[in-house]
């Protein structure tokens, strides 16, 4: 990468990507208008030409740049550029390059924009955050354990039941606690902090700076429960925070963790009455993957708390 955060392209780099049009009409590989005199000017390059190296170059800078692609139409990109290769060599170079995933392709569009070596622009930030929803909350970071914390009331129907879950999460070591109620009342949520979150806090030595609290709790509830929460948590001098926003580390939270718990939780037969016990033993597991005084990267596509911990613990 050179110094300007841009990609130093080859000529033949420049050839190639210069006259892509990423989203043709039809949904085909697409042209801008000088194609053609590109095409005039620079004879085509049979694939011997072409050194190994060089096509690693152009199959990153491609993966890259247009991250949606998929490989049937990197290789049409390539064979109408007399680059001729099989769907099998391109897996392999695409191996070589070390991004033979979507995920690949995420992780390292992710460490480019964390080293400052890229910015990223709207489809490679869509890419991003349709794989990591985690992603879209980059601009919310936190210096200390309880300096911002997300409170969020999530639906969900299952063991054929309604139930609201009243989750808090710490954007700084990923620490969660959760109440399960059949009910979408802020009040729960406002008992959760009282009772178990703030007293958590404090006996390790640290104050509640802020909490934010969801647009998609907006959306579903907020409107009406708004006053019983809001004017007690000011009231304990603990700022309230609208950020209108849906928080993807919620999202990624609730596809990850918690769908796994219910899934456990029927399989098992779990009842009604044991759901709330279960989930805070689970709730406990969880939370001691994650180091209270540690920043924990939340941001990251697979961070280590998903390798190690998983849903093998689950209501054991």
């Amino acid at each position: 990468m050179s110094d300007d955060s841009t990609f130093v392209l080859t000529g033949l780099q420049l050839v190639i990507m210069g006259d892509v049009e990423a989203d043709a009409p039809d949904g085909s590989i697409g042209f801008t208008k000088q194609d053609a005199i590109v095409s005039e000017a620079i004879p085509t390059v049979p694939s011997n030409n072409v050194t190994s190296e060089k096509l690693r170059d152009l199959l990153m800078m491609i993966c890259l740049e247009y991250p949606f692609w998929n490989d049937f139409r990197i290789l049409d990109f390539f064979n109408k550029r007399s680059i001729s290769m099989t769907m099998e060599e391109l897996r392999d170079l695409r191996r070589e390059c070390g991004i033979e995933s979507r995920e690949d392709v995420c992780l390292e569009l992710m460490r480019l924009y964390f080293n400052n070596e890229i910015e990223l622009d709207k489809k490679q930030v869509q890419f991003i955050e349709r794989l990591n929803p985690a992603f879209r909350d980059r601009d919310f970071l936190a210096d200390r354990p309880g300096e911002l914390l997300v409170y969020e009331c999530i639906f969900f129907r299952r063991l054929n039941k309604m139930f609201y879950l009243h989750l808090v999460f710490d954007l700084f070591n990923g620490y969660a606690f959760g109440k399960i109620s059949r009910r979408c009342s802020g009040e729960v949520g406002l008992k959760l902090l009282q009772e178990k979150v703030i007293p958590f806090y404090r006996s390790r030595g640290y104050e509640i700076h802020g909490i934010l609290h969801s647009i998609k709790s907006t959306r579903d509830h907020w409107e009406a429960e708004e006053a019983k929460i809001k004017d007690s948590i000011v009231a304990m001098s603990i700022e309230w925070l609208e950020p209108k926003h849906e928080f993807g580390i919620i999202q990624r939270f609730q596809r990850d963790f918690l769908d796994c718990f219910f899934s456990n939780a029927e399989a098992l037969d779990i009842s009604l009455f044991m759901i709330q016990p279960a989930f805070d033993r689970w709730m406990t597991k969880y939370n001691a993957f994650c180091p209270f005084h540690q920043r924990r990267n939340l941001l990251s596509f697979a961070n280590e708390l998903e390798n190690t911990a998983g849903c093998r613990f689950l209501l054991s």
